[in-house]
């Protein structure tokens, strides 16, 4: 009998063994360079004389810090696996049981001339909206391989 429970992996080779779960997390080279803009900035800040210009860098010091704690403390973004979906991001919080999720999908929208793909959970009152920044990986590639985990 052939095992029902393994995902159909998009990009992994049919005899090689799936995964538990499939983990995003924001990709770190980001983090590392918003955490050196925080460091420039603030040396910046330090040595510079003019007052508005140190309260414009202040800012952008605690703005980029920002990032880097979201990144640090949020992470994983998603994680799925064969009992369901867990987010954990800054406006989202959710475990996630398979019949609770009614779908994932890639969305794309063009605004202002650039385009935008995102991976949206949709599981009712609970909308997770995440970006190619905050997975680390192409939002479409992300939505394969989180259906890919869903029972059938």
């Amino acid at each position: 009998m052939p095992p029902a429970a393994r995902p159909q992996l998009p990009s992994l080779p049919p005899d090689t063994p799936a995964p538990a779960q499939a983990r995003f997390t924001p990709d770190r080279r980001y983090t590392a360079l918003a955490a050196g803009g925080a460091v420039g900035a603030l040396i910046a800040a330090l040595i510079t004389g003019d007052a508005g210009g140190r309260l414009m860098l202040g800012l952008a010091v605690v703005i980029l810090l920002g990032y880097v704690g979201s990144d640090l403390i949020f992470s994983p973004r998603l994680v799925a696996s064969a009992d369901g979906l867990v987010v954990n991001s800054p406006m989202t919080r959710a475990r996630l049981s398979w019949a609770e999720v009614y779908e994932v999908r890639a969305a794309t929208r063009i605004r202002r001339g650039l385009r935008n793909t995102t991976l949206e959970v949709d599981a009712g009152p609970v909308l997770a909206v995440l970006s190619r920044r905050a997975l680390g990986a192409d939002p479409v590639e992300a939505a394969e391989l989180v259906e890919a985990f869903r029972p059938r």
